[in-house]
């Protein structure tokens, strides 16, 4: 299976991507891959975490330099792509905005003769997506410079260590307005035991400390 992880800027996708990946392992998938594709943003990348992924047995493949050390450098490599075409379990994580989205045009063609979904992760407490019109246009915007069409969301409605139960109920409310189906609602562990028998996802990203903040500062 493929995943394709795209978003606005800041909206948590790799955030996303990483969870993903480690549920994928918990439940005892094998043979892993996370591609960072992010040649956007050089502070969040999930190549920062590729010591940490290998203890659960997930892969890491990034720049073509080899090194994965070249965080800031517009250096990606294509080489997960015969993982793709083999049908492994490979994690795309795309650069932010329509811009990320781009870079689908060098891999979509292997992507679209295996099972795979294109999720686009959301968060209503960003000013550029914090109405149902917003991620509408937002979505229309990476489906009009992708060769694939986003086959779902990722409700990621949060203010870091502020975030209440009420919160992920409106995110969800505002996010199904969209029209996709809410493939995954991400929350903390404490607030999916107060509220998950009223959430709409068909899936849940559970966790208690986010990976690419500390303290959720």
């Amino acid at each position: 299976m493929t995943y394709i992880i795209t978003g606005f800027y800041g909206s948590g996708k790799t955030e996303f991507s990483l969870n993903l990946a480690l549920e994928l392992a918990r439940q005892g998938e094998e043979g892993i891959t996370l591609a960072d594709l992010d040649v956007i943003n050089p502070y969040f990348r999930s190549r920062e975490r590729i010591v940490e992924l290998s203890k659960h047995g997930v892969s890491i493949e990034s720049d073509h330099l080899g090194n994965n050390t070249g965080y800031d450098l517009p250096a990606v490599s294509f080489a997960f792509l015969s993982k793709v075409r083999a049908g492994e379990n490979v994690i795309i994580d795309l650069g932010g905005g329509d811009v990320g989205a781009r870079l689908l045009a060098y891999c979509h063609e292997a992507v679209l003769g295996v099972p795979h979904e294109f999720l686009c992760v959301l968060n209503p407490f960003r000013s550029d997506t914090d109405t149902a019109d917003k991620m509408t246009d937002f979505l229309e915007t990476i489906n009009a410079v992708s060769p694939m069409k986003v086959t779902g969301v990722v409700c990621n409605g949060h203010l870091l260590h502020h975030t209440t139960a009420e919160d992920v109920l409106y995110s969800e409310r505002i996010v199904s307005e969209v029209g996709l189906p809410i493939k995954y609602t991400m929350l903390r562990n404490d607030i999916y035991e107060q509220i998950g028998d009223k959430l709409l996802a068909e899936k849940f990203m559970v966790f208690d400390k986010l990976q690419m903040r500390e303290n959720w500062q």
